[in-house]
């Protein structure tokens, strides 16, 4: 750890089985390489098979922690546990009014062992205007709801109302919902809700997944990342500690605690609608690497560029002109085939049908309006646009035929998202197994070893080609150099 080591502070209670309670959060922050203070509410006795005690705080010492902790200057982010009275309820509202960070409530109204903490619901519900986050598991929400919880439908509904009651973001925990082998949160930290689907594990040790889940969100957005990136992170560190969990007793032991999520497979897979999960994958792109993938403005460039042995480029026409759009999709659609080139067409999908292109390319806020179906049943190859965690895990979801990262350096054609070279490095560790990856923003001959060196065999270039002096002479470098890093 560095002196600018982010920080983060836990407000909850002391588990003496060190499964879940402040010990996991701490763990879970270390794990991640943020600090965590502590301002401690109850003490419990517990083990693995019961709790004996809960000895909460005194509502001064609570409020000379607080104190403490804000002397040292703020955390980026608060994640808030058991809290056992209302008192302690009123203590932290007085505190969050003067707080800008994030700030995550897990609502702990009862322990995994069963026993309940006797919490207020009523005193509870009044903290959710001070939140950021809430992240109920079913039985809580629908305590703090109001409402029985059977269904995705009744899951909308109960997220709702707690964002009524207050709660900016609501991450609902569908794990006790009886969906068979599909476990399903409801995920709304933004304007829309999204779903998280993950496979349901048979693990007997689970302890401390709620602490875990809430504590990492945290974690991920004081290490720099965006909250829906953080969400997609915690839940998959999640699914990576529950894999690896180990027993501490004769009862269920807690979950494991470790570093960044290392698998594609422990990230969720999440939808924007649940019909998703049903689709089918797109076609492949064949068996060679997408290579140097140019990506032009015009049919001109493309009659230029595929002689020269391009077997990969998109065109991408920013234009509403319908009758351009048309002429030039149906002439580029024409060239593609005539030059065997695998020719995406950027947003146009209806027009790319039509034309009989090799592939579409979709941004992320176009694939919820897309007819992915039509797409795919016309034989279309899909690559999709993705620059952070959530994303990629998104994009995947639909099983595209590639998968775009970046932007890696700033550009010269539009304002992006720069995602950088170690995010890169670690999307290509996660991703390359299970997709082709091309990697796009500002990429050109001088800064191209080190975007070979992240380990990627695709690099998508615009200016790099449009703006050369002799595009004969870029295209033959850029293809070399690319080769050499195949070496």
């Amino acid at each position: 750890m560095t002196n600018h080591t982010p920080k983060v502070w836990i407000i909850a209670a002391s588990d003496s089985a060190g499964a879940s309670g402040i010990q996991a959060d701490l763990a879970t922050l270390r794990g991640l390489e943020v600090h965590g203070g502590v301002a401690l509410t109850a003490v419990t006795a517990q083990n693995s098979q019961e709790v004996l005690s809960i000895n909460p705080v005194a509502t001064a010492v609570l409020r000379d922690q607080l104190r403490a902790l804000r002397a040292d200057g703020d955390a980026v982010a608060i994640k808030i546990g058991l809290l056992t009275d209302a008192e302690q309820v009123d203590v932290l509202r007085e505190f969050l009014c003067a707080y800008s960070g994030l700030v995550v409530l897990d609502p702990v109204l009862g322990s995994s062992t069963g026993a309940g903490f006797g919490m207020s619901v009523a005193a509870l519900k009044s903290l959710l205007p001070y939140v950021d986050v809430v992240t109920p598991n079913i039985p809580e929400a629908e305590q703090l709801a109001d409402r029985r919880i059977s269904s995705p439908a009744d899951m909308l509904s109960a997220a709702v109302r707690l964002r009524e009651l207050g709660a900016k973001g609501v991450w609902l925990k569908g794990g006790h919902l009886g969906l068979g082998e599909q476990c399903l949160d409801l995920v709304w930290l933004s304007e829309q809700p999204y779903w998280f689907a993950q496979p349901r594990l048979s693990v007997r040790h689970h302890r401390g997944t709620g602490c875990t889940l809430a504590s990492a969100l945290a974690a991920f957005v004081a290490r720099g990342e965006s909250l829906l990136d953080a969400a997609a992170l915690a839940n998959a560190y999640v699914k990576q500690g529950l894999r690896q969990g180990y027993a501490i007793g004769p009862g269920p032991g807690p979950i494991a605690r470790q570093g960044w999520p290392s698998l594609m497979t422990d990230f969720p897979r999440i939808t924007d609608r649940l019909d998703w999960l049903d689709y089918a994958a797109f076609p492949d792109c064949g068996a060679s690497s997408l290579g140097l993938y140019p990506v032009v403005d015009s049919v001109e460039w493309l009659r230029k560029l595929l002689p020269l042995g391009i077997d990969t480029c998109q065109l991408r026409i920013k234009s509403n002109d319908l009758t351009l759009l048309e002429g030039a999709i149906s002439e580029a659609a024409k060239l593609g085939r005539q030059y065997g080139c695998r020719l995406f067409i950027n947003d146009h999908w209806r027009l790319a049908i039509k034309h009989g292109a090799y592939g579409v390319h979709l941004g992320q806020e176009d694939i919820a309006d897309a007819d992915l179906n039509a797409i795919r049943d016309a034989g279309l190859r899909l690559g999709v646009s993705t620059h952070g965690d959530f994303e990629w895990a998104r994009a995947a979801t639909i099983q595209p035929s590639y998968i775009a990262i970046g932007a890696i350096f700033p550009t010269q054609t539009k304002e992006v998202r720069i995602v950088g070279l170690e995010k890169l490095a670690r999307w290509v560790a996660l991703l390359q197994d299970h997709y082709p990856l091309t990697a796009i923003g500002g990429i050109n001959l001088s800064n191209m070893d080190v975007i070979l060196k992240t380990g990627v065999d695709s690099v998508a270039v615009v200016s790099a080609i449009t703006q050369a002096p002799d595009l004969r002479d870029a295209v033959t470098n850029l293809s070399r150099k690319l080769l050499k890093g195949w070496e």
